[in-house]
């Protein structure tokens, strides 16, 4: 059944690629990567392409942007400085007579007291079908809260390769659908193309991670010890990185009604229970690696869930069950966040 669920899987992300590139056909894509961030007081320089596949030529246009940034419509380029920190909202348009595409991002202008936040995991994270992930919520809250902050990773688009489906808030993240432990730090095949912890450290230094992974290592049948062989690594990997770094890690949420009771690892163990017993190893994880140095921190993103109004399909939350996860991971943050 597992071997069955692996080439399901295989052929459905074969699929999304295959459609993706399909629907680049005819249509403006952005070539740039943007950039998000910039010390304050420093200047800011982002040169922005876009190509049509027809050869059309492309015109650009600027939707949003800050006061202290400007438009260089000679080179397509935004440039600026700002003394302020704070996350700021760019919206550029490449177009066709035919054709647009949107780049949407926030520029983070950060300082020694900015939080870089490292959302990191798999499908939950990253955000699937019409769904924002829990991470729009947890942006607002903290925006709200005039937090000095920043998201950051290495990926900023949503499940399939696509924009979010409401792209307002800092996009940066490294939720991977499909993901384990194991992928974390050796991705699987069909989706190595993203890279893996070791190739993103080299670009970012979290000071919190939001670690919320399991959920697939449950259904390939993985116990926690295993799982845990990995999250050592990982754990290893970011403390290397930065010896202060807080690592908050989710116990993570429940199953619904399909999947709870179902027994497919050949044992007596249903998922609901495997669910259960590794939420009971990470709090005891938790309480034997943590230290004053580099804090380990579980936050209970099981109890009082119920699949059947949280979630949409039994595995993911819906707008509901992300903004009680944001409102989990909010309160965890809360003590060691600074204000703008």
């Amino acid at each position: 059944m597992i071997t069955r669920l692996k080439k399901i899987r295989s052929v459905f992300f074969l699929l999304v690629l295959c459609n993706a590139a399909l629907s680049q056909t005819g249509k403006v894509y952005f070539t740039s990567k943007e950039i998000t961030r910039v010390a304050t007081g420093t200047n800011y320089f982002y040169h922005f392409a876009a190509l049509d596949s027809n050869g059309n030529a492309v015109i650009y246009s600027v939707k949003k942007l800050p006061g202290w940034l400007h438009y260089n419509i000679h080179d397509n380029s935004i440039s600026g400085r700002s003394i302020k920190t704070g996350q700021f909202p760019v919206v550029l348009v490449a177009h066709t007579k035919t054709d647009s595409a949107v780049q949407p991002f926030m520029v983070t202008v950060y300082d020694r007291q900015t939080e870089n936040i490292l959302c990191l995991g798999n499908s939950i994270t990253n955000g699937v079908d019409t769904f924002n992930s829990y991470r729009r919520d947890l942006w607002q809250m903290l925006h709200q809260a005039n937090y000095n902050f920043d998201f950051i990773g290495s990926w900023s688009k949503h499940s399939n390769g696509d924009n979010m489906p409401i792209p307002d808030f800092d996009l940066d993240h490294d939720g991977h659908s499909g993901w384990t432990f194991e992928d974390i730090l050796n991705p699987p095949s069909w989706d190595s193309v993203r890279g893996n912890l070791y190739k993103w450290l080299q670009s970012y230094t979290p000071s919190s991670v939001l670690l919320e992974l399991g959920t697939n290592d449950i259904f390939h049948c993985r116990t926690p010890k295993e799982m845990f062989i990995n999250l050592d690594v990982i754990v290893g990997l970011l403390q290397e990185k930065n010896k202060h770094v807080r690592i908050f890690i989710a116990q993570i949420p429940p199953l619904g009604a399909q999947w709870s009771g179902k027994k497919l690892c050949g044992n007596d163990t249903s998922y609901a229970k495997a669910i259960m017993n590794l939420n009971r190893e990470i709090a005891a994880y938790v309480k034997a690696n943590t230290s004053s140095q580099s804090p380990l921190i579980a936050v209970d993103q099981f109890s009082g869930i119920d699949p059947s109004k949280d979630m949409f399909d039994d595995i993911h939350p819906n707008t509901r069950g992300e903004k009680l996860m944001a409102e989990r991971w909010f309160k965890a943050l809360q003590p060691y966040l600074k204000k703008l």
